[in-house]
């Protein structure tokens, strides 16, 4: 079982407030940053995040990330949770972007152009559409 399993709602935006600050941080700080009802909470989280493994504590009483992991269905790009769908959007965009680099010199010098390779554009149109989208609604849905 995952750790991020284990993490509920408020528990998973302390964690990625810890991964976010990229320093050692304190209780107080802790229940500002990641909009916390009190200190307590915070505490609380802190100690669920070590028992799982994520998080340590430092000589100064402060916490640091131990371990960077990623939930279901999302990947770290440095400090920024993303999820997958997002990325394979922004694959199906590049592969619009050269399919309309090699389209347009043929509209532009009136030459045929075969009706695989529309049918094609429009595939990657609506792959990336969809993959965006979802990405989008994953993100929403999810507790980010």
């Amino acid at each position: 079982m995952e750790p991020t399993d284990e993490l509920n709602s408020t528990l998973f935006h302390t964690y990625i407030y810890l991964v976010k600050a990229d320093k050692p941080v304190g209780p107080r700080d802790l229940m500002r940053g990641a909009n916390l009802s009190s200190p307590s909470v915070a505490y609380r989280n802190l100690q669920r995040l070590i028992d799982l493994g994520l998080v340590a504590k430092d000589d100064y009483g402060n916490y640091i990330v131990k371990r960077k992991v990623s939930p279901s269905g999302y990947v770290w790009i440095e400090k920024i949770l993303v999820p997958r769908f997002v990325i394979f959007g922004f694959i199906f965009v590049a592969v619009l972007v050269a399919e309309v680099a090699v389209l347009v010199p043929h509209l532009l010098l009136g030459s045929a152009v075969e009706e695989s390779f529309w049918l094609l554009t429009v595939v990657t149109v609506v792959a990336a559409a969809i993959f965006l989208l979802e990405g989008l609604r994953f993100r929403k849905k999810k507790r980010i």
